[in-house]
């Protein structure tokens, strides 16, 4: 340690040392010469004695500072400060390598920037990785989620040994009233232990005591949010004890929680106890699923193990309670997967492309550093003979790679930089607020890491084609201007793999774009064009009478056409499942009893969304009444009963055979809906509508209008608070927009990855012109000589492209080859296309027809050879 020490307080001393040791190899001269002198030797004489017997000087100062400094550091030193002279002296060169690095290296960054804020170690609580959310599931044809109920999350907490503890918790949507504009605010019902789980403490106040929890005896206590208290209540110091209005009722503020944290929703701005999650007697019912439970794992389980604890909790229950219990299970997941496992696989297919463009920058630059070598052969043959070792030339190549590398590492974060917030501003996909990519330290290591990797392998490509070749035939070939068997197959195969990673990312961008307009071109159902949705909250103690008078008025609204209203509208996410039976039909197995997705709706719901009929009617003004036994069903229901037959009359009832509940007689089939999602419902389940009947306080409205929906949300606003100025309104949105957010992770990949294939085109088609010109350029004595023995322009020309439609066509074969072996990669983020779709054979044709453009030009330079000129080349 002391000898590195010194080193190291040498590095900063080396001028001093340096003029030291000057002044004592002179002092050793000077004494020596003057030994001679005195033994009656000349001046000239005893100068050349001294030095004859002192040894090479030059040798003892390399020596010396071997001893003070680090000798490899000098060396590397030596060669950094050489490549920048010999950039310095090839500025085109300089700028064309720089910026390709700079732009692979650069994607890589902004990409990996994003990867890297979407990590465990970005998530804003306590013990992340040993958070878990456990989902009630139903087997059917598979296990699909389904929440669970209060009694069973019980029976979970009681029953489990592998957490700490579990805690209940589920989003909501609730009314505040300052007393001037009603708001409605996102939060959450959640369990007295889940504030601790997350490691979370209020910064005002506290958080819900273990008897609010209570179901038997709800209390109304809230956790207000620091954005909301901000906003609606000034900041106020005495908040703590005060009462608001929630959906109509007191609460009393307990605790503010602190800045940024928005519960698990990411949207949470308010917080009830769960004992409020529903009424006492729904909660008592074990059939009444819906909500999500929180855990934390006890430190040294693992995933696996806790969900083998929690299938024998399951088996159970299923064998306690077999009537609601039956072929249901526990689903064990991270809580990263629940926050970031949709997005994953779109981000690796993003980072694999920008590897792919990485990898073809430095097959680009390679090639150039290729061609630098072939006309720099002569030289490294006579450091060579020098004496220079291999391993020395080797040194000196990376180096020299290395130093290209590093140079577009700061031009590729200086890009990275300008892309991230331009991919922020772009990205259609809502990321949580916590994640805020930017180039920090990790980043930065990373585009360190792969600067020096593609310094490395860059500088590899010339030594390589330098391994093994004979000094004295490198200067003759040097001589001639040729560039050697080895380097021409290297930059064979340099293209080859650059026209495979081109056509693997064209193809990738081709299917992503592809996919992206099968999706937009799905038939959701309903027409979508010029239709306005929106959500009101009714107050308590109003009913069907002011809904009907909100929609008459928004109806008269100038630019309206119709208007309509339900309980939800397509793609709002609040349609709830439930199981019917049939009328008729054997009862089925448990596993695979039927269940449908059930809506109410107003007569005219159809007509405003046009909702085509099948058969049948809409409800008439006999059916909107609480007694009404009228319902409509969608196509899939009539198809598998009633195949063939007229479905209009039948019945159904919601639940079980054995229940009370009511018939209802089918009076109309609708098509199929994508209710829940595109391209396709998550579930294969139908949907049935029933007259809007009940005293619902959250109602949807349907706005189909004959101007462009967004220039009469104010309108629709002034006609909904001329009926009563206390009603909130929320969830304003078109349905192109509610649209555009299904398909919004899509979109983001179809956009990244156009951008990806056009830039992959680029280098592949810089790389293939820069090759065939430098190949063109080498041959030219070759193709002087078959010119002056009578060789034509149309058979140069076909030497010429005849060798490049060769190596296109390696590349053009491997890439295919590794797109289809991608395909299931990224299967599960397209749809409708595969790696043979029209949109990958357009991508291969475009890059197969652009390169052989870049071939053609060299080949056409070479067919208009002179002869004589071509003779007198070097």
């Amino acid at each position: 340690m002391t000898s590195i020490f010194r080193r190291l307080a040498a590095l900063v001393r080396r001028r001093r040392l340096d003029r030291d040791l000057d002044d004592e190899i002179a002092f050793h001269l000077a004494m020596r010469e003057q030994q001679y002198r005195d033994g009656g030797a000349t001046e000239a004489d005893a100068r050349t004695a001294a030095r004859r017997q002192f040894g090479n000087v030059t040798a003892v100062k390399e020596r010396t500072r071997d001893v003070w400094l680090f000798g490899a550091l000098e060396t590397v030193a030596q060669d950094v400060r050489y490549a920048l002279r010999t950039l310095r002296r090839s500025p085109a060169f300089a700028v064309v390598a720089v910026f390709t690095l700079a732009v692979g290296i650069g994607g890589n960054t902004a990409i990996f920037s994003l990867v890297d804020a979407i990590r465990l170690r970005a998530i804003p609580f306590g013990a992340a990785d040993r958070l878990v959310t456990l989902w009630g599931t139903m087997q059917r044809a598979k296990a699909e989620r389904r929440g669970t109920s209060y009694p069973d999350y019980l029976d979970w907490r009681a029953g489990t040994r592998s957490f700490d503890d579990l805690a209940a918790f589920d989003s909501q949507t609730v009314t505040l009233d300052t007393g001037d504009d009603p708001e409605r605010v996102s939060g959450e019902c959640v369990s007295a232990s889940f504030f601790p789980l997350l490691s979370v403490a209020p910064a005002r106040g506290r958080t819900f005591r273990a008897d609010e929890d209570a179901i038997a005896s709800p209390v109304r206590v809230v956790l207000l949010g620091d954005g909301l208290w901000k906003r609606r209540f000034g900041a106020d110091p005495n908040i703590v004890g005060r009462s608001i209005v929630l959906n109509g009722q007191p609460y009393d503020v307990v605790g503010v929680m602190p800045p940024g944290f928005k519960g698990l929703s990411d949207r949470a701005e308010v917080w009830t106890p769960f004992a409020r999650y529903a009424p006492a007697a729904a909660m008592a019912e074990r059939g009444n699923r819906g909500f999500v439970v929180l855990g934390r794992l006890k430190r040294g389980v693992s995933l696996d193990a806790a969900q083998r604890d929690a299938d024998a909790v399951a088996r159970q229950l299923e064998q306690a309670y077999p009537k609601t219990n039956a072929k249901r299970g526990i689903e064990v997941s991270s809580i990263e997967d629940e926050l970031f496992g949709g997005v994953r696989p779109a981000l690796l297919t993003l980072m694999a492309a920008v590897a792919f463009v990485m990898l073809m920058a430095c097959a680009n630059v390679a090639n150039l550093l290729l061609a630098r070598s072939e006309a720099r052969r002569r030289e490294l043959a006579v450091r060579a003979a020098m004496g220079a070792g291999r391993g020395r030339l080797l040194r000196q190549l990376i180096t020299e790679a290395c130093v290209l590398t590093a140079l577009g590492a700061l031009g590729g974060i200086a890009l990275a930089r300008a892309a991230i917030p331009l991919l922020l501003a772009h990205n259609p996909i809502a990321f949580p607020s916590f994640v805020a990519p930017h180039i920090d330290a990790r980043v930065a290591a990373f585009t360190i890491a792969v600067a020096g990797l593609c310094g490395i392998v860059i500088g590899l490509a010339p030594a390589w084609s330098s391994r093994g070749a004979d000094l004295a035939a490198s200067l003759k070939e040097a001589a001639r201007g040729s560039d050697g068997r080895a380097s021409r197959r290297i930059r064979g195969a340099l293209v080859v793999v650059e026209v495979a990673l081109a056509v693997v990312l064209l193809v990738g961008a081709g299917l992503t774009i592809q996919s992206v307009r099968r999706i937009a071109a799905v038939d959701p159902g309903f027409d979508p064009q010029s239709v306005l949705t929106l959500h009101v909250s009714i107050p308590a103690g109003r009913g069907l009478a002011e809904v009907r008078e909100i929609v008459d008025r928004v109806g008269r609204v100038p630019g309206v056409s119709s208007a309509a209203f339900g309980s939800d509208v397509p793609l709002d996410g609040r349609a709830a499942a439930t199981l019917y039976s049939v009328e008729g039909q054997p009862p089925p197995d448990p596993a695979q009893f039927p269940r449908t997705y059930a809506h109410t709706v107003s007569p005219d719901f159809f007509a405003a969304l046009r909702i085509p009929f099948v058969a049948g009617r809409t409800f008439d003004d006999a059916d909107v009444r609480p007694s009404s036994q009228a319902i409509i069903v969608s196509e899939r229901i009539a198809k598998r009963f009633w195949p063939g037959q007229d479905p209009i009359g039948r019945r159904i009832k919601f639940g079980m055979l054995p229940n009370t509940n009511p018939w209802f007689s089918i009076v109309g089939v609708v098509g199929e809906v994508k209710y829940r999602g595109l391209p396709d419902n998550p579930t294969a389940d139908p949907d049935v509508y029933a007259p809007f009947v009940d005293r619902r306080s959250q109602v949807a409205l349907a706005v189909r209008t004959g101007l462009p929906p967004s220039s009469v949300v104010d309108a629709v606003r002034t006609a909904i608070r001329s009926v009563d100025r206390a009603i909130p309104i929320y969830g304003v949105a078109t349905m192109g927009e509610s649209m555009a957010d299904q398909t919004a992770q899509s979109r983001f990949l179809m956009w990244l990855m156009g951008v990806f294939g056009a830039v992959a085109l680029l280098l592949a088609v810089v790389g293939i012109y820069g090759v065939m010109s430098y190949l063109v350029a080498q041959r030219t004595r070759e193709i002087g000589i078959r010119v002056a023995l009578g060789a034509s322009g149309r058979q140069i020309l076909s030497l010429v492209v005849g060798n490049a439609v060769r190596l296109i066509a390696a590349g053009v074969a491997a890439g295919i080859a590794g797109a289809l072996a991608l395909q299931r990669l990224v299967a599960s983020i397209l749809f409708g296309v595969t790696a043979t779709d029209g949109a990958a054979i357009l991508a291969v044709t475009l890059l197969a027809i652009v390169a052989l453009a870049a071939c053609y030009l060299p080949a056409r330079r070479a067919a208009r050879v002179d002869p004589l000129i071509a003779l007198r080349y070097e």
